[in-house]
């Protein structure tokens, strides 16, 4: 009696594979800033600073509508490469273990670091100086807690990976 065996042939990572790994990481920049973004003229909506005049209101009108065009635009092309990568992982894991990949995430944690390092920084300064406001704080929240998330997922990723190298 024959049996079947399932033998996973090693990935070769092709250029097509670098492609939607890119594809997909620069989806996913455009949308954490346009979101994070978004929420910051959110939080200047329902928190306004002393210094927001009607001038600014105009420009931040202009500017949520090229952050909204900037979601509409860059989620579904997250959603799509993210599943698509997702679903060829499942299939065949070794794909985890693509140099390109491997390199994204990797660029994409030290830039989420660098980020959340600057805010930090940012809030102790203005703390030491008396500067913090509501405002402030809410925009901290905001640019850090979205940083945070991909960062995490991301660490995830790399735990996963290490689990099924080992």
């Amino acid at each position: 009696m024959a049996e079947d065996k399932v033998v996973n042939l090693p990935v070769k990572e092709s250029l097509w594979d670098t492609f939607e790994h890119i594809l997909l990481f620069i989806s996913l920049y455009v949308f954490a800033i346009a979101f994070t973004l978004m929420l910051h003229q959110f939080i200047d909506g329902i928190s306004p600073a002393a210094e927001n005049t009607n001038a600014l209101r105009y420009v931040s009108k202009y500017l949520v509508r090229g952050y909204l065009a900037s979601l509409i635009v860059s989620y579904p092309l997250f959603s799509f490469f993210f599943l698509r990568v997702k679903k060829r992982a499942q299939k065949n894991p070794d794909v985890r273990h693509l140099a390109s990949r491997k390199r994204l995430i990797y660029f994409t944690m030290i830039v989420a670091f660098i980020i959340v390092l600057i805010n930090i920084t940012s809030i102790i300064y203005n703390f030491l100086s008396g500067n913090v406001t509501l405002n402030f704080l809410l925009h901290f929240a905001a640019t850090v807690g979205v940083a945070s998330i991909i960062f995490a997922y991301l660490l995830n990723e790399i735990k996963e990976e290490r689990k099924a190298y080992a």
